[in-house]
């Protein structure tokens, strides 16, 4: 093994002296950081306040595709912070309000003012009494839960993802207000709001597919785990309520064909391909293949949309 000099040690010595000595010596001490100015005043104050805009002029900011046409349904104060709709068999909308994004009361920074809620999350039922295409009735369906993400119907109820659950609410006694409330599954973890379980969709198997997201969990069902710990898609049987996992690995949003072909979306690529159904592989468990999605993006992932 080769040997080292004296005088190589030595200079290795001085260097980390010289090291020491600058750390000591105030060099990166944080009381050089630069400070705020005494005189920034109220960032309030300051910056110029942009109205809000109406609903009728934001229609004029969209850019549709030839074919398409977008009309107003609904807006404030009838909803608010909507992410997710469905109608069901009469017409009625229901809509998962995702209220207090992206910061839940613990996680909060102090920079942020105004009230701290806790579970401000709402299913709003919507209603058209005149059959203009417009929403004239309100009600809140049901409330005081976490981020909803997904809302979707079945038999006369919706099912909602707001993790770390997934519900079932129901209203029985005609006061547009769900009574029965039950928490079907529990455990999909919450640590990073833009990768919660979202996107409810029915699919031509009469399952209900949804979007595991990039945070996983374990979910539970009456306190037994019925999908270990990952980042899967998953399908559910409404009706026994039964969780499958499928090929997937959606961030937010998917979708399905006419053909059932399903595809799937993250915020570094807008479209991928699910070539290998889960159903497909589990015909033979020893084959190996290269991924489940292929890119189907014209011009491949992250390119502008």
């Amino acid at each position: 093994m080769r040997s080292v000099s004296k005088r190589r040690l030595f200079c290795l010595a001085t260097g980390c002296l010289s090291l020491l000595l600058l750390v000591s010596g105030g060099y990166f001490s944080p009381a050089t950081a630069q400070k705020p100015l005494a005189d920034e005043g109220d960032l309030a104050k300051r910056l110029k306040r942009i109205p809000a805009t109406s609903p009728e002029d934001s229609l004029k900011g969209f850019e549709l595709e030839r074919g398409f046409k977008l009309e107003l349904v609904a807006a404030e104060p009838d909803v608010m912070d909507p992410v997710d709709a469905c109608f069901d068999e009469n017409g009625q909308m229901f809509v998962a309000e995702m209220r207090g994004y992206p910061y839940l009361p613990e996680q909060r920074p102090d920079y942020i003012p105004g009230p701290v809620r806790k579970n401000a999350g709402v299913i709003r039922l919507l209603k058209d009494t005149t059959g203009d295409g417009k929403m004239d009735q309100s009600f809140v369906f049901a409330d005081t839960i976490t981020w909803p993400t997904s809302v979707c119907c079945y038999d006369g109820g919706v099912y909602v993802i707001a993790p770390p659950n997934i519900y079932y609410f129901k209203d029985t006694d005609g006061d547009h207000k769900a009574d029965i409330r039950e928490t079907v599954f529990t455990g999909l973890k919450t640590n990073n709001v833009q990768g919660l379980a979202n996107n409810l969709k029915w699919s031509l198997d009469n399952h209900i597919y949804f979007a595991g997201g990039t945070n996983g969990g374990s979910i539970l069902k009456d306190g037994k785990e019925v999908i270990p710990n990952g980042r899967r898609d998953l399908k559910l049987n409404p009706k026994t309520r039964e969780l499958e996992p499928v090929s997937g690995g959606s961030q937010f949003g998917h979708s399905m064909d006419d053909w059932g072909n399903r595809f799937v979306c993250s915020n570094s690529n807008h479209i991928q391909h699910v070539v290998y159904p889960s159903h497909y592989l589990k015909r033979n468990e020893y084959l190996a293949v290269p991924g489940v999605l292929r890119t189907a993006a014209r011009k491949g992932a992250a390119a502008p949309v």
